[in-house]
C-alpha cells in the first residue's frame, strides 16, 4: 500500500519539526552573555557548550539507523562511556563559531529527513540501539533525536527565562 504521508513517517517528521524549530527559536533568543552562562545540565557546560553539544548529536545517531537500514544490526558497545563521548563533542565545538554550528545542525537534518524520506514505513521497526534505549528501534531513534532537541531547548529557555532548568 503506497505511503499517503499521513503515516508514523509524517509524525515523526513532524516531531523532528517541531523539535527543531523550538531549539532554534530558543538559541536564536540567547544573547552573547548567555552563551557564556552555564545551563541547568548535569555538567559545567554553558549555552554555547550545550548548542555544540546538539549540533554533534543528531549526526552521532544516523549509523544507528543506517546500519540496520542496510542489514547490519547496530549494537552500542558494552564499554561505550555516554558522558565520554559527549564531552568530545563538547571539546569539538568549542573551536566552532555558533553559525558553524547551525549549520552542522541543518546539514545533520538533511541526512536525517533524507534516511526517513527513503525508508518504508516498515522499516521503522527494525531494531537497532541507543546508549539510553540499548533495544529500541529505527522509529525509536528518529524520536530521540526529537527528544533530545527539545529537552535541550527548555534547558536554553529557562536559562534565558532567569529560571532553573
Amino acid at each position: 500500500m503506497p505511503d499517503d504521508g499521513g503515516g508514523r513517517k509524517a509524525q515523526l517528521r513532524e516531531r523532528l519539526d517541531g523539535a527543531r524549530t523550538t531549539f532554534l527559536q530558543a538559541v536564536a533568543a540567547l544573547s552573547e552573555e548567555d552563551l557564556a552562562r552555564p545551563v541547568g545540565h548535569e555538567s559545567d557546560w554553558t549555552a554555547r557548550d550545550l548548542i555544540g553539544h546538539v549540533a554533534y548529536a543528531e549526526g552521532s545517531m544516523l549509523p544507528m539507523i543506517e546500519g540496520p537500514l542496510a542489514g547490519q544490526p547496530h549494537r552500542v558497545p558494552p564499554d561505550f562511556d555516554l558522558d565520554r563521548w559527549n564531552a568530545s563533542r563538547v571539546r569539538r565545538a568549542k573551536e566552532q563559531s555558533v553559525q558553524d554550528l547551525l549549520a552542522r545542525l541543518e546539514e545533520s537534518r538533511r541526512e536525517t529527513l533524507a534516511l526517513l524520506d527513503g525508508m518504508e514505513e516498515s522499516d521503522l521497526a527494525r531494531p537497532t540501539s541507543h546508549p539510553v534505549a540499548p533495544e529500541t528501534t529505527v522509529e525509536g531513534v528518529f524520536r530521540i533525536i526529537a527528544r533530545h532537541e527539545r529537552d535541550h531547548a527548555r534547558e536554553l529557555q529557562a536559562l534565558r527565562d532567569g529560571a532553573s532548568a
